[in-house]
């Protein structure tokens, strides 16, 4: 990636370099004016020369990792922390070991790194999830990433993004004026058709108008009405007379890069003005406009930036003005890189960056914005992420298809662009749902779990596991009704309340039906068995009931009162319980689930036997059926 996208990323070497010496003087140089490829020779002469030291040591660990090399960035680095307490390079080390797969070594250097920088917002994050770079490898992907063919040189080509039909890129393919960091050519910006579904790239071009110069131009971004570009590039001087087009450079002779606007004039992109907060002290790039067209973000390491390139924010006023910036804090931003903005259609950020735990590098991440504030940070995962840099992340939501730019290892040239397929939701929630027993806590397996969506839509069935649960990832900000029943128990649902958290967790307590179903008493009038109206209610609530656990078989157990003599009240007894079966099957219930059996007056519930003087009511309390739940 060339120096005007890497300038927040990198720059290692050059703060608190204080061990120069008339040994290192040439490579020093090189260094300091970002030519590393021509460094690293320089060094690798001042090794050989006999001059090793902690300081060459980690010049050249930093000179390798500008120029992506993470596995001799790795090796010097290991040496350079060997007598060495330097959290800068401890965190280098990280990244670059993780670029390279070394994930075990990468947490023990994260861990250095967070013992001497315990406040740092990195060692809080890798505190609380060490294993972040494994579980994302484990994760299920939730893209498919293919090259383009056709549109990678053996250069850097990056910074890809569709629009009205066509796909803006940056690459350095023109093959001149070549660049001292890497020795590559400087990059222009590109455009060119192109076909979604077929991912064919025609007509393409360098972009025509007042754009490009013979430095380095960057990635681009549109007004909504599309009559305005942003894009970045150096801080070149572009009306200098006979000198136009020179660098304008900082205090210590270094160009920035800044953020320029053109305007579209009869096809053509005119009127190129740069942007009231760029500074020659200070990098600006990485355009993003808004969904409404009223903020444009960028990265920068301004004053205020809380570390080697932040995102900010400028709203753009109707008059055109634009207001003063406005850095987006802590829960985006870290004391590492980040960089490349990019707004979609459903008001998410995604951007890319190396302070935020990941697979290495850059990796790419996600967040919703709300109003003010912001959902939960996500990143996007493999494949979209690697070890290395992974960046300028564009998508069409519409089309769920898009593009990534990476130094990867399977690339063309040193920066590849990607295009991807989304499969499943970036921001999602896994939703795990526990069913137990209300009254003692027991869990309960085999238990059966609906989810309705807003529009009481099925959306699951699943069936609790041994430990009393089920698992259902969604998109983010849905409402759900969770319904979970299992036999013998009464159904029961909670809601779920709209979130962006990555897990959520909630419990469904279900009430154990009684072994006797109790329903209000079904009373029979003296010397009858007809159901009465006042037991046809009772009796569909059995009805329900059963309806409701269809494995469920029921025994019923008819009584009587003690008048009349005991034959004849068992004969009545039996009577009874074949009104009750019948009247149940008429229901719907199948003959099988239930059955009964009369019981006379051998089982009173209160002492008016043969003979007693008892009321009319107290009579009647014994003149009951019961409904015995049959054991499976």
């Amino acid at each position: 990636m060339k120096k005007y996208i890497y300038t927040g990323v990198l720059l290692l070497g050059i703060l608190g370099a204080s061990a120069q010496s008339k040994e290192t003087r040439k490579a020093d140089k090189h260094f300091n004016n970002f030519a590393y490829a021509d460094a690293i020779e320089a060094y690798l002469d001042v090794v050989a020369d006999g001059h090793e030291d902690e300081y060459v040591q980690g010049r050249l660990a930093d000179a390798y990792y500008n120029t992506a090399n993470t596995q001799d960035a790795a090796k010097w680095y290991k040496k350079a922390l060997a007598n060495s307490k330097n959290t800068r390079q401890y965190f280098a080390y990280a990244q670059a070991l993780k670029a390279n797969g070394s994930y075990m070594e990468a947490a023990t250097a994260m861990d250095a790194f967070a013992a001497l920088a315990p406040n740092d917002l990195r060692s809080i994050a890798h505190a609380n999830n060490r294993t972040a770079a494994t579980d994302l490898l484990a994760a299920a992907p939730k893209f498919n990433v293919q090259v383009v063919d056709g549109l990678n040189s053996e250069y850097s080509d990056f910074g890809p993004l569709l629009h009205d039909g066509k796909v803006y890129y940056t690459s350095a393919k023109n093959d001149v004026n070549k660049d001292g960091w890497n020795n590559e050519p400087y990059l222009d910006i590109y455009m060119a058709d192109y076909d979604a579904e077929s991912r064919t790239l025609t007509n393409e071009t360098v972009l025509a108008g007042e754009i490009n110069t013979k430095y380095n131009e960057g990635t681009v971004s549109f007004s909504p009405n599309g009559k305005t570009m942003y894009f970045s590039g150096e801080n070149v001087l572009r009306n200098g007379g006979l000198f136009k087009k020179r660098f304008i450079r900082d205090s210590v002779g270094k160009s920035t890069i800044n953020l320029f606007k053109a305007s579209l004039v009869n096809g053509a992109w005119e009127n190129v003005s740069e942007l009231p907060f760029n500074s020659a002290n200070h990098n600006t790039g990485g355009p993003a406009v808004s969904l409404d067209g009223t903020r444009l973000y960028f990265s920068s390491n301004m004053e205020g930036s809380l570390g080697g390139s932040d995102i900010w924010y400028v709203t753009i006023n109707t008059d055109g003005s634009y207001g003063s910036p406005v850095n987006l804090g802590k829960e985006i931003n870290t004391e590492g890189s980040e960089m490349f903005p990019y707004i979609s259609s459903k008001n998410t950020l995604y951007f890319s960056s190396n302070g935020h735990p990941g697979l290495g590098m850059l990796d790419v991440f996600a967040v919703q914005l709300k109003g003010e504030g912001f959902g939960t940070l996500r990143n996007v995962g493999a494949p979209i992420n690697s070890g290395n840099d992974d960046f300028s992340f564009s998508i069409d939501e519409d089309l769920q298809k898009g593009f990534v730019a990476s130094n990867r290892a399977d690339g063309t040239g040193s920066d590849d662009i990607y295009a991807f397929d989304k499969i499943a939701p970036i921001c999602d929630v896994a939703l795990t749902v526990q069913v137990a027993d209300s009254e003692n806590g027991a869990i309960l397996a085999f238990a059966d779990v609906v989810i309705y969506n807003a529009s009481n839509e099925v959306v699951a069935n699943k069936t609790t596991n041994e430990k009393g649960e089920i698992h259902f990832t969604y998109e983010c900000d849905q409402a759900f009704k969770v319904v979970a029943a299992k036999e013998l128990y009464t159904e029961n649902s909670v809601a779920v309340e709209k979130t962006d958290a990555t897990e959520l967790s909630t419990q469904v307590l279900l009430d154990k039906i009684p072994e006797v179903i109790v329903l209000n008493p079904i009373f029979f009038d003296l010397d009858k068995h007809a159901i009465t109206e006042q037991g046809a209610v009772e009796l569909d609530k059995l009805v329900e009931i059963m309806a409701s656990h269809p494995t469920m078989i029921v025994k019923v157990q008819s009584h009587t009162d003690a008048r009349g003599n005991d034959a004849y009240n068992m004969k009545l007894s039996v009577k009874r319980v074949k009104a009750t079966v019948e009247y149940v099957l008429s229901k719907g219930i199948h003959a099988h689930r239930i059955f009964g059996s009369g019981m006379g007056e051998t089982q009173l519930v209160n002492d008016c036997g043969n003979k007693v003087d008892c009321s009319e009511e107290a009579h009647q309390a014994n003149r009951r059926a019961e409904f015995i739940i049959v054991p499976e």
